[in-house]
């Protein structure tokens, strides 16, 4: 079998196209929205093998921006890991991981990915461990509402274009921990929170949340200042709100009490040492 190991091509027309062909037929994930918004990330590096014009493995290595405890470094996303069925069990998924991290020796401080309930047994073959996540919580205190919240369309030009002016200007949601790169933040902006997003003009900020059940999940807070959790909840407070929960650190919302609880179902996994223990993986950070 004759394969051509290709990486950072993503200014090759043809390459790129086979890309998100191959991310299409191995994840459902269509990217093409993201990338015609004009918010394609050329840190998202791939590691493909081609057969012909065509990808028949690949693995990115996302070289992340981060913040943890207060400083600047660099993590690894391990993300769209694949191989076509007739290839597998070939050992080309495996051999391209380990490409991909040579290529990135060096550049970071921890190597993370977030697997499928499938992939598990693969990853720790391949010697990756698995890292308990966290969220927080805090209990509703009782507030009068005030008007003001904004709902935002992605879909609309203009909304989209408001949003990502933030996101460039944003401050780290969280010194404990947080990624850094707008371009990932508009991938969700783009498909997983694009219902769920809102601006709160009298603070500056965005704030994407949803609730069920009592339950009011936010899943970031987009500002160049953080507001506290008292400024912001009356703009988006309801009478049936008992718990709230965090998908990042809260260590900027000025919160009294906060409980940890542990957060089942993203499979996320470590290779070595990581930087941070009790990790509340910021929503965003996932690729």
């Amino acid at each position: 079998m004759e394969l051509t190991l290709k990486s950072e091509y993503w200014d090759n027309t043809k390459a790129k196209s086979a890309f998100k062909a191959f991310i299409l037929d191995i994840h459902r994930l269509d990217f093409t929205q993201w990338d015609e918004a004009g918010f394609w990330d050329d840190a998202y590096t791939p590691f493909s093998y081609f057969k012909g014009d065509d990808i028949i493995s690949s693995v990115c290595i996302y070289l992340l921006d981060a913040i943890i405890d207060g400083r600047s470094t660099h993590l690894v996303q391990i993300s769209g890991v694949g191989t076509l069925p007739e290839f597998q069990r070939k050992g080309l998924s495996r051999q391209l991981t380990n490409i991909g991290l040579d290529w990135a020796i060096n550049k970071h401080e921890g190597v993370f990915l977030f697997s499928d309930m499938d992939a598990m047994p693969y990853y720790q073959r391949c010697g990756f461990t698995a890292l308990d996540e966290y969220l927080e919580t805090t209990e509703v205190k009782t507030s009068a509402t005030r008007p003001g919240l904004i709902k935002l369309d992605p879909r609309n030009p203009r909304d989209l274009n408001k949003i990502y002016q933030c996101i460039q200007n944003r401050v780290p949601i969280s010194e404990k921990f947080s990624i850094i790169n707008a371009k990932l933040d508009m991938f969700h902006i783009i498909y997983t929170l694009k219902n769920c997003l809102y601006e709160i003009p009298d603070l500056g900020c965005l704030i994407a949340y949803e609730r069920d059940n009592g339950n009011l999940s936010i899943f970031d807070i987009v500002s160049d200042r953080i507001p506290s959790l008292d400024e912001i909840y009356p703009y988006i407070a309801q009478s049936e709100d008992t718990q709230i929960e965090f998908y990042f650190h809260t260590d900027k919302l000025e919160i009294d009490k906060v409980q940890t609880t542990l957060l089942a179902g993203n499979n996320l996994f470590i290779k070595g040492h990581f930087p941070i223990i009790n990790p509340v993986f910021p929503f965003t950070s996932r690729a």
